[in-house]
């Protein structure tokens, strides 16, 4: 950044970094089989999370635009958080893997309030 430059923070919602456990599939037409009998789910591990969206480091990736449906296990909540959400950007990692950032594309309201919990809201 140039001196004299301002940084304008364009999130919604505030992020804060967070490591959780995460299981996800990507939704395809071409998957809609496989992901009926759930042979197609990924691990991985959230990179950071916040209300509108999560962050997350995986092995495989799809691309942006796609539905993926994920789990999130919260060290607050003993069953996980599953949602969909759209892949906004996919960037590979020197470990080899991908991050992928994701929004939410619903959020009950009781996994919003846990949410809220973790990034202090």
């Amino acid at each position: 950044m140039e001196k004299g430059e301002l940084y304008i923070e364009r999130r919604k919602h505030k992020r804060v970094e967070k490591k959780f456990n995460v299981i996800y599939k990507i939704i395809s037409a071409e998957e809609e089989s496989e992901i009926k009998q759930g042979l197609i789910k990924k691990v991985g591990e959230s990179l950071d999370i916040s209300i509108g969206g999560i962050r997350i480091e995986g092995d495989t990736a799809g691309k942006p635009e796609d539905i993926i449906r994920i789990q999130i296990f919260v060290d607050q909540k003993t069953e996980p958080i599953t949602t969909f959400a759209e892949i906004k950007w996919v960037k590979d990692l020197e470990s080899g893997k991908k991050a992928l950032g994701l929004e939410f594309l619903i959020l009950k309201d009781s996994d919003k309030e846990i949410i809220n919990q973790i990034v202090g809201e």
